[in-house]
């Protein structure tokens, strides 16, 4: 695999301000260092992690900022937004309902898995409800 295209700490933000703004809550990052971490962990999988795809990266930008809180408000709607992104920018599209996602997003938040069985789960989920764009990667 390429190396994919990630995303930064100024287009996470870039995109939470604009999800707050479209939907309500309070904007501001709870911990820089936390969020810093959170994006870091895909590109440290993909050079260091074994059996490695873009749904196991993506999985991992989604459940970090899930769990991790990195912003005041607003966590489970960028950890969707921010998978569907890095997705997209790789070629492959989510073409999963928006009540889907959600709900799944929700139970993400709400669950006591570990983290490896929560990354392995939802890549399993956004490899089933996605397509690729291209017929390249």
């Amino acid at each position: 695999m390429m190396e994919p295209c990630w995303l930064d700490i100024h287009d996470v933000c870039a995109m939470h301000g604009e999800i707050i703004a479209e939907s309500g809550g309070a904007s501001g990052i709870l911990n820089e260092g936390t969020l810093e971490s959170t994006l870091s962990k895909p590109i440290n999988l993909y050079h260091y992690g074994d059996d490695v795809t873009l749904y196991k990266l993506a999985a991992s930008y989604g459940y970090g900022l899930v769990k991790n809180h990195c912003f005041v408000d607003g966590n489970k709607r960028i950890a969707l937004i921010t998978v569907y992104t890095f997705l997209s920018v790789n070629g492959i599209e989510l073409t999963a309902s928006e009540i889907g996602a959600v709900s799944f997003f929700l139970d993400l938040a709400a669950s006591v898995e570990t983290q490896e069985e929560s990354i392995k789960k939802l890549a399993y989920w956004l490899q089933s409800n996605s397509e690729l764009l291209s017929s390249e990667i």
